[in-house]
């Protein structure tokens, strides 16, 4: 389920990781789900370009 940032604008969560998580998010001994944080409303923002 997409959280309240992005439900108007797509139907799935997107996945935001910080730096230090993105060797283990390639590494697949490491449990994706030990990765995947929800992150808090209002910390994404949309913004028109073009």
């Amino acid at each position: 389920e997409p959280g309240p940032d992005i439900a108007p604008y797509h139907d799935r969560q997107i996945v935001i990781l910080d730096r230090s998580a993105w060797a283990d998010w390639l590494d697949p001994s490491v449990s994706a789900k030990s990765l995947i944080k929800a992150l808090p409303p209002g910390t994404l923002q949309v913004e028109q370009v073009g």
